[in-house]
């Protein structure tokens, strides 16, 4: 045990989780926790809003596997991340939201303190996957703690830890806590048993595997090389399996080729999936569906469930592969029938969707590896479904909540994470929500191009309400030059005209990826 105060004992326990990266912004109320950062190891990125400061830590997340940390203020600190902690809940991405609060004996009193909310905790407490109020300096450590194990352990949805500024200052005896690693739930076996015993009667079985498997990628991909079961991923699950395996298809579960494809099987195995409304809420899955869930109350939700199995996706499916080796199955010969069911290829050449010659351009440019962080834009949803992936964790959407502005400080986070290529896709309205951490990525050198879709509109918008009421409102939008706008941030702007997009978009992403600060990437489009 040593004397620590309250800002301290937050990073020195932060350290000891092997966090050496935050996002946030310092204020009045915790500067005591900043002042700890200058004696400790954590690199700081200090964003411009603290939405930005909320998604990069989700685009960090989702990049890496590793927890988000994200650092604010009490209320207005608080109101701002939380529309990024509604997207990381939606989307389980592991983050960690550690704000102030006022001083224990001021808060919730109605006093009119400064950023006082009425109940800030209850915020949180709606929105995250828990909240925990810390009192005293001695419990900081093991609050922490738990808020890891908890994401280690569980679906990974974000945790928020509430201190008050004067347990931030105050200094008391402190012991840290070492642990080890927490584990996820492991499968039943009898329930192994029966999910083999299926999938051996099956004369068509299909695999559907979502995020929760993106860490574990490899072992899906020799459960899918020894069994030949086809394979049909989410949006999160893009990569898991590359959709240049001969047993991927092509396109995501909710695309009509998908559905097509499901509909024709007998056995479906869903792994690491909620299965959500929003993504599958149509789609014909067989009867014999075989739910895989680290969350027990996403078993049989949206769908008729045959059998669900709570567990690690890890080893549900090791332990499925090991019982079907020892009962001598047959690997199906899937190519041929995937290769009939999913959709042409992506082409250059504009067809009916001038969105595909964007997203065509866009593949051929880009390494394999690249991370594509995209936004609530038209270009996307079809990327959703088209946009073909080789990696796991490459592919970031903001599912279910379905936020705009997600994209550009997202795919800064990202590239906090990984060296590797990273092209933010966003709208002309979706871009002005979070331009202003494009300042941040300039003050950190974050090399990453922003491909802004323009159509001068909320375009989307406009497609519903003349299909619903024959006429349009307040979806005509005013914008910058965003050239302009870009070079006075400090950062690299240009404009690619769609006739030119072959040759051009390619020319331009080369320069960008080149660059130590960030580029606009501005595309005329009208889909």
């Amino acid at each position: 045990m040593h004397r620590l105060t309250g800002g301290h004992a937050v990073v020195e326990q932060l350290e000891r989780e092997g966090v050496d990266v935050a996002f946030g912004i310092p204020g009045v109320h915790n500067l005591e926790l900043y002042d700890a950062l200058v004696d400790g190891h954590i690199d700081h990125v200090t964003a411009r809003h603290e939405q930005g400061v909320g998604f990069m830590a989700d685009g960090y997340a989702r990049t890496t596997g590793r927890v988000g940390v994200a650092l604010v203020i009490t209320g207005p600190g608080l109101t701002n991340v939380a529309t990024a902690v509604g997207q990381s809940y939606s989307d389980s991405s592991p983050m960690l939201v550690i704000s102030t609060a006022n001083a224990v004996n001021e808060g919730d009193r109605g006093k009119g303190m400064l950023h006082e909310l009425k109940d800030q905790q209850g915020v949180m407490e709606s929105i995250a996957a828990y909240s925990e109020r810390v009192e005293r300096v001695s419990d900081i450590p093991g609050a922490v703690a738990d808020a890891f194990s908890y994401l280690e352990s569980h679906r990974p949805r974000p945790v928020h830890l509430e201190i008050p500024t004067d347990v931030l200052e105050r200094e008391e005896q402190v012991e840290l806590v070492d642990r080890a690693p927490a584990s996820p739930p492991a499968p039943d076996a009898d329930r192994l048993d029966e999910a083999a015993d299926r999938l051996v009667a099956a004369d068509q079985p299909v695999l559907v595997v979502g995020g929760g498997t993106v860490e574990v990628a490899e072992t899906v991909r020799r459960f899918v090389d020894e069994t030949g079961l086809p394979v049909v991923t989410t949006t999160a699950g893009k990569g898991v399996v590359p959709a240049s395996h001969d047993a991927c298809l092509g396109t995501t579960v909710g695309s009509d080729a998908a559905e097509s494809f499901l509909a024709s099987r007998d056995v479906a195995l869903a792994v690491g999936t909620e299965l959500s409304e929003q993504e599958t809420g149509g789609v014909p899955f067989p009867e014999e569906l075989i739910h895989v869930d680290i969350d027990y109350t996403n078993l049989a939700k949206n769908h008729p469930t045959a059998m669900g199995i709570v567990g690690d996706a890890e080893q549900a499916l090791a332990g499925i592969q090991d019982r079907l080796a020892t009962q001598g199955f047959t690997p199906h010969e899937s190519g041929a029938a995937v290769e009939s069911a999913e959709p042409a290829p992506l082409a250059a050449t504009a067809d009916e969707d001038n969105r595909h010659a964007v997203l065509s351009v866009l593949r051929e440019s880009l390494d394999d590896d690249a991370v594509v962080v995209n936004d609530m834009t038209k270009l996307c949803y079809e990327g959703r479904n088209r946009f073909p992936m080789e990696e796991p964790g490459s592919f970031h959407f903001p599912m279910g909540y379905g936020t705009l502005g997600f994209s550009p400080p997202a795919a800064f986070g990202a590239a906090v994470g990984t060296n590797r290529q990273v092209v933010g896709l966003v709208g002309d309205g979706g871009f002005i929500f979070t331009v202003g951490d494009l300042a941040t990525a300039v003050k950190y050198d974050i090399g990453v191009p922003i491909v802004v879709l323009n159509d001068d509109s909320y375009d989307i918008l406009e497609d519903v309400q003349r299909a619903q009421y024959g006429r349009t409102m307040a979806t005509d939008i005013e914008n910058p030059d965003f050239v302009a706008l870009a070079e006075g941030f400090g950062a690299a702007g240009q404009r690619v005209e769609f006739e030119e997009l072959e040759a051009a978009l390619p020319a331009a992403l080369s320069a960008a990826f080149d660059r130590d600060q960030p580029t606009v990437i501005e595309i005329p489009v009208e889909f």
